[in-house]
This record gives C-alpha cells, structure tokens and sequence, in this order.
C-alpha cells in the first residue's frame, strides 16, 4: 500500500471522526434549546436572541388564528404588523372541518420555518395528546409558545411561556409587540400578562 493511499485512508478517517463530533455537537445544541424545569421563554433569565446577531434579520411571530370568528386576531395581527421588527405569518382555522387539526398542522409548519415565536389564538385543551406531542415539537425546537386568550391551558406548564389575555380598556396592559418581545428574549415575565392592541400611533 503505498503512503498516498494511506494518507487518502487517514483523511478518510479523519473527515469520518469530524463529522461525528459536529453531530453530536449540533445533538448537544438542540439539546441545549430546550431549558429544564421551565417552558422556553419562561425560564426567567434574561437573554439576547440569536436573530439580534444577524444583521438585517427580523423577528417572525407564526400566530395561530382562533377557530371562532374572532376579531381579536385582527386586531392582534395589526398590532404586531404595526412593530416594524416584526414580520407576522398568520393561519387562519375559523370555518374549517377541523380547527384542531387546522392549528395543530400551523404550528408544525411554524416550527419547520424556525420562527421566533408562536401565537397560538383561543386554544382549547380538547384533544390533550395531539396537543401535547404537537407543543412539544416546539418545545424541542426551542421555539416558545404563547397561549392568547385561551379557552383552556395545556395540562403540561412546559408547553407554554406565558398567557395573553388582551384588554384594551386596561391603562397600564402592555403592548402586544412589547410582551411578545419579553417572550421571544426570554426576559422575565408575569405568567398571565394583561396585553393591549393598541398602539402608540392611534
């Protein structure tokens, strides 16, 4: 065997061996996305996200329309629309043959485009295993959830960063944009945060 086949074998070894640590490493860091003992984004320890490294980059908040008609997610779409940091990909599931299944596939697709937030609108706890292995996916991806207006919560608090419940009449609720940013930056945070949809330029 001569030395350049065994050089070619060595660089083969060497791009095999290389290859399994970066694999265990990208492993190690979805791992790493996913905080123990507390929901992503509610681990109450303050820190930047990854998009503020990127220049030019936008935060992308995937919100999950109610399955009711609702003019709450208008109102909530404008708001956040309104932020210019923000771009918003709303799904709609009102007037749908299966609102859950409608949302439950948004939020998987939301996770495939590794959005920096999801909005979940008027969730309901009907079909608790669905859910549960639906959020978890999120959970996995270190992509924090937000429950607006629930009609329920998941029984598991590890699904979910925090509550919105928005009251446009309450002075000191907080902007939308603004308590969806705490979420995404991983600030602390009330669990139940009373949110407006008003914003400073009307």
């Amino acid at each position: 065997m001569s030395k350049g086949t065994r050089y070619t074998m060595g660089n083969g070894i060497l791009l095999k061996l290389a290859v399994g640590v970066c694999c265990a490493l990208a492993v190690f860091g979805l791992a790493a996305c996913t905080p123990r003992g507390a929901a992503v984004g509610d681990t109450q320890q303050e820190q930047a996200p990854a998009h503020d490294n990127v220049p030019g980059a936008r935060t992308t908040i995937a919100l999950i329309g109610s399955p009711h008609a609702s003019n709450a997610d208008t109102l909530a779409v404008n708001a956040l629309d309104a932020d210019d940091d923000f771009d918003v990909v709303y799904t709609a599931t009102a007037g749908l043959g299966d609102p859950g299944a409608t949302a439950r596939q948004a939020v998987l697709d939301a996770v495939a485009r590794r959005v920096n937030l999801i909005m979940i609108s008027d969730f309901t706890d009907g079909e608790e295993g669905a859910w549960s292995q639906t959020l978890g996916k999120a959970r996995e991806s270190g992509i924090p959830v937000v429950l607006l207006n629930p009609e329920g919560e998941p029984h598991d608090p590890l699904l979910y960063a925090a509550v919105f419940r928005i009251n446009d009449r309450m002075m000191d609720a907080v902007p939308l944009a603004k308590a969806a940013d705490t979420v995404i930056r991983d600030e602390p945070h009330d669990r139940e945060m009373m949110v407006t949809t008003i914003t400073a330029t009307e």
